[in-house]
């Protein structure tokens, strides 16, 4: 019997190649502890976050956060976690130009 296979909309298809790429990089850093971390030494760029994060989850990442960006991606933790191979909530980006293309296909987010 053939694999079905699903189609992602165009914007998901696009966000996790770029994922991707960041994490071929070593730029990508996957969970809430690694990226708190990154956060508090100043090494990130922008943290996204899956789109069934939990609400305590989104509000302590915008605190250690700040001024750094934080958007929500179209994807929930299983979905992201055929790319990844961890299931986690959190990402965060440690490289500009990985992070200012994100951030371009989430726009209209609250920082």
């Amino acid at each position: 019997m053939p694999r079905q296979v699903t189609q992602m909309p165009e914007q998901t298809e696009r966000l996790t190649g770029i994922l991707t790429m960041c994490r071929k990089a070593g730029k990508l850093l996957l969970g809430f502890d690694a990226v708190k971390e990154a956060l508090q030494k100043g090494q990130v760029f922008s943290v996204l976050l899956a789109s069934d994060a939990s609400p305590k989850t989104e509000k302590e990442i915008r605190f250690f956060a700040g001024e750094i960006p934080v958007r929500s991606l179209p994807a929930d933790m299983d979905t992201l976690k055929a790319f990844f191979r961890k299931r986690t909530a959190v990402y965060g980006v440690c490289e500009a130009g990985f992070s200012e293309k994100l951030m371009q296909l989430l726009p209209g987010q609250n920082p």
